[in-house]
């Protein structure tokens, strides 16, 4: 199972906020979307980083409550890890769990097409165990009828 084949079985939506906006923004849109993390985009439009929920709980522990002024530059993670459309799922699942990420962006020529997150990996790799269960259970029943 490759990336895009996760891509292809949720919202195409990807959410972005710019750099220079606050904390509190990017906290806001990340509930109002109903997602965990949040595509940072650079004064040039560019990828410039990602912040999760895991960033901005730690800008509270670091700020209190004056972290909602901050910005999301001051705490996003920059260069964060990247996936491809043609990488392998189970490749992708490995780098995670090694570097303990729960989001990566997925890029195709350049461009965020997409936010994997650790969530989609666990649904898909369920699913794809609940199907071969099922198949498992196709070939024992044909067996015994046989």
């Amino acid at each position: 199972m490759l990336v895009s084949d996760v891509l292809q079985k949720k919202s195409a939506d990807v959410h972005q906020i710019i750099e220079t906006a606050t904390l509190s923004a990017a906290a806001g849109l990340m509930a109002s979307s109903r997602v965990g993390a949040l595509i940072v985009e650079g004064l040039s439009g560019a990828l410039s980083g990602l912040i999760s929920e895991r960033e901005i709980t730690a800008a509270v522990v670091r700020w209190g409550g004056e972290a909602h002024r901050h910005t999301v530059r001051e705490v996003m993670v920059s260069q964060p890890l990247v996936a491809r459309l043609d990488d392998k799922l189970i490749e992708v699942t490995a780098v995670m769990t090694h570097h303990r990420v729960r989001h990566m962006p997925v890029v195709f020529d350049g461009a965020v097409v997409g936010i994997l997150s650790i969530g989609d990996v666990l649904k898909s790799r369920l699913d794809e165990k609940i199907h071969e269960n099922l198949v498992l259970q196709d070939i024992a029943r044909w067996r015994h009828a046989a």
